[in-house]
């Protein structure tokens, strides 16, 4: 029979973990989908660092025109829609989406980190958005270029989901392969290089 609950030690990990994601999670998405991005571009295009690198500057070129209230993400979701037929949609999770017990210990560590999450995935869902418009306004890509991109951002995703230090991978082939340095994320509070999420 298994063990019904954790030690002491294992819960004081996971709120360090939870504690360590809420320090990172406005930083962490957007260095992680630029490795991811880059990667996906370089297996999947060919793009090595100039155009990775023209590509990573618009991305964040479109970040500081959003954040000056200059950029309208529908818009730009609806033109994604237009020229490939799908588009970067953001969903916000609530207490609603916990499925542990109310009261337990495992919904009170899952709703420490809803915001966490939420920003995490709002910062990747535009980092995306962005991404996909720069191919589309750097490099004409239409309808069966994008959706080839995204298949394969699909299948790094999954690879992923099953180990994210796969990114430290893409870091190092990003590197050797197309001579291109990505910024990795940084804890704030400790400066060594921390969680890799999103």
């Amino acid at each position: 029979m298994g063990r019904r609950h954790l030690t002491p030690k294992e819960i004081a990990e996971q709120c360090k973990q939870v504690a360590r994601e809420k320090r990172m999670c406005d930083r962490t998405p957007w260095t992680a989908m630029a490795i991811m991005c880059g990667y996906t571009v370089m297996k999947s295009e060919g793009f090595k660092g100039i155009r990775i690198n023209r590509l990573t500057n618009y991305v964040n070129a479109m970040e500081e025109k959003w954040s000056a209230g200059k950029v309208d993400l529908e818009e730009l979701r609806d033109k994604l829609m237009e020229k490939a037929d799908w588009s970067i949609e953001y969903k916000q999770y609530t207490t609603e989406d916990i499925t542990a017990k109310k009261g337990s210990y495992a919904y009170w560590i899952v709703e420490r980190q809803l915001d966490p999450q939420n920003t995490i995935n709002e910062l990747s869902a535009r980092y995306l958005l962005f991404f996909y418009h720069g191919l589309m306004e750097l490099y004409g890509y239409g309808k069966d270029r994008l959706t080839r991109v995204e298949r394969m951002m699909g299948k790094f995703l999954r690879g992923y989901g099953e180990d994210n230090n796969v990114v430290h991978k893409w870091h190092k082939e990003l590197l050797e392969d197309a001579g291109i340095v990505m910024e990795m994320p940084i804890d704030p509070l400790t400066q060594t290089s921390g969680s890799i999420m999103f």
